[in-house]
């Protein structure tokens, strides 16, 4: 540095910041704090660093910690950012718990929003992780560390370490080599970004967590508030069924129907979640397994039963709770795939629990 605690004679150098990469700056021809750090790599891939980490800095994006500049002095060069006051995902995880899972879903389509608009300018992160993660006091999540080097990684790359960010977000462990068990959508996605192989589309991934950021699972929703009304399952099952019909008319079938991969907005509307990766609950299987429409119509009923009694169905399990809805949920739950009613048959009696109890 050519003047003493300065860097491109404008950066005031301060104080260490975290675990001392990070140095707090203060910018004196702008006159604002900044965060610088040296971009450490080795001097043979030097000019190719500072060409791709100078193409970052033209990302803008509001979720996105903005890299300002990347001065080369002596020889050497830094990265300088624009100072966010916030703690890390890793800090917040490790100082108190994991967060709950639409906290952690809000953190996903934060990150995954700024990693879009990256991967569309060509910019690939190279390094998603708690630690790269701000959460400030307004609840948005920032990513942080762009212009670090990436040379040579693909935007496939940067998904898997958001599902590890956020696998640790929800368990306080990052995945290892055995990612959490759960049923619910959230780590249903994590484990399916996780695959290398098998990343599932962008798009399926924010559609996902966006809906997980705002909406409870059915099983969520009877835990906080009790068994619901045979009327108000009524009208998530026609919603639920109507998605598997659409399902079914393509050829394919969902295999994961369950309380957990229902999605509930405010206003009580029902929404199917993919089935990301396989985990699904026995006491939602059907007998015959999971493969088939019939199957999952099989599914849908147990999860309707749940929903209205406040527990899985068990054989023998009375239903005092479902009254018109009862014989509906008799049939769907029928050993024999034969017997159970047809999609449009099935519709029809649903909603004439709805009309029996509006």
């Amino acid at each position: 540095m050519g003047e003493t605690g300065k860097l491109a004679g404008r950066y005031r150098l301060l104080n260490p910041l975290g675990g001392g990469e990070l140095l707090l700056a203060f910018d004196e021809q702008d006159h604002r704090d900044v965060v610088v750090r040296r971009l450490r790599v080795p001097a043979e891939l030097r000019d190719l660093a500072v060409l791709e980490a100078r193409r970052a800095t033209g990302l803008a994006h509001g979720c996105v910690v903005p890299l300002l500049d990347v001065p080369v002095e002596g020889g050497e060069p830094w990265l300088v950012m624009e100072f966010v006051s916030g703690a890390s995902l890793e800090q917040s995880v490790r100082a108190r718990r994991p967060l709950p899972v639409q906290q952690a879903a809000r953190v996903g389509v934060h990150v995954l929003s700024a990693l879009e608009a990256a991967h569309a300018a060509g910019i690939v992160h190279g390094r998603v992780n708690p630690a790269n993660v701000l959460l400030t006091s307004t609840g948005r999540a920032l990513l942080t560390g762009f212009g670090l080097p990436a040379l040579g990684m693909r935007p496939s790359a940067d998904l898997w370490s958001l599902a590890a960010t956020l696998h640790f977000a929800v368990e306080g462990r990052p995945p290892g080599q055995a990612p959490v068990e759960g049923t619910d959508p959230l780590r249903s996605l994590i484990r399916a970004m996780l695959r290398p192989s098998d990343i599932p589309p962008v798009a399926t991934v924010a559609w996902t967590l966006r809906r997980l950021a705002v909406d409870r699972s059915l099983d969520q929703v009877v835990a906080a508030g009790g068994p619901l009304s045979p009327a108000e399952v009524a009208a998530i099952g026609v919603s639920v069924l109507d998605q598997l019909a659409e399902l079914h008319g393509r050829g394919e079938h969902h295999g994961g129907v369950q309380p957990g991969s229902v999605l509930v907005d405010e206003w009580g509307h029902a929404t199917l979640a993919p089935r990301l990766a396989p985990s699904q609950l026995a006491a939602f299987t059907a007998p015959e397994g999971t493969g088939s429409p019939e199957a999952d119509l099989w599914s849908l009923g147990a999860t309707l039963f749940a929903a209205v009694q406040g527990r899985p169905p068990a054989p023998g399990a009375p239903l005092g709770r479902a009254g018109a809805l009862a014989p509906v949920l008799f049939d769907l739950l029928s050993g024999d795939p034969g017997r159970r009613p047809a999609p449009d048959v099935l519709r029809r009696r649903l909603v004439g629990v709805l009309e029996h109890n509006g």
